[in-house]
């Protein structure tokens, strides 16, 4: 750990650390709320995460989520698909909104994670633009929404029930995957270490 001086997120209070091993957590003396926490394998898994969820990219976009049969009259739809659907309707703002939340920044996110630590695991992050790449992906961190349209998908289910019958596709198992890979990269990935890293090259 390069960094010496740290500020507790919640009471502001100073703390000078000179180093922790993996596993480890530095605790605020004063509120007891954690300041840094020193995870454990963290390139590795996040290589395994990104990797994962980008090799579920296009199952979960491309492939039909759920299928509605009305009346003998069968449709489904894929995310893509939904995009395009919202697009054609001329609501153009919301379809917009969908691919950027939905499908544009999980995928940048996915890449950045999965170029960044494969860079720090074979000591390349002296690459021009390393330190670039880390910052769209700390600025991408909470711009994705993929766990909203989750959401969606099930208030659709529940309410679409009673009126057609609805089967769930591959995509869906694929989306709710792809989705659990891009959230867990909130738990796997070490930021402060990665920082440490880049800042020292």
């Amino acid at each position: 750990m390069k960094q010496k001086l740290f500020a507790c997120n919640e009471c502001d209070y100073l703390i000078e650390l000179e180093s922790l091993t993996e596993g480890q957590v530095a605790l605020c003396p004063r509120c007891h709320h954690p300041i840094v926490i020193k995870k454990i394998n963290s390139l590795n898994r996040t290589i395994a995460v990104s990797a994962s969820g980008l090799m579920l990219f296009f199952p979960a976009i491309l492939y039909p989520l759920m299928s509605m049969n009305i009346l003998s009259l069968e449709n489904s739809a894929s995310l893509f698909s939904g995009v395009q659907a919202l697009w054609q309707s001329e609501l153009y703002f919301v379809a917009t909104l969908v691919f950027m939340f939905c499908i544009f920044t999980p995928i940048i996110k996915l890449l950045a994670a999965f170029i960044i630590c494969m860079g720090l695991k074979f000591h390349k992050q002296r690459i021009t633009g390393f330190k670039t790449l880390f910052l769209i992906y700390h600025k991408v961190d909470s711009w994705e929404m993929l766990e909203v349209f989750m959401i969606g998908i099930l208030v659709s289910i529940i309410k679409l029930k009673d009126l057609a019958d609805l089967s769930l596709n591959i995509g869906l198992l694929c989306f709710a995957a792809f989705m659990l890979c891009v959230i867990t990269l909130k738990v796997t990935m070490d930021k402060s270490m990665i920082w440490d890293e880049i800042d020292n090259d």
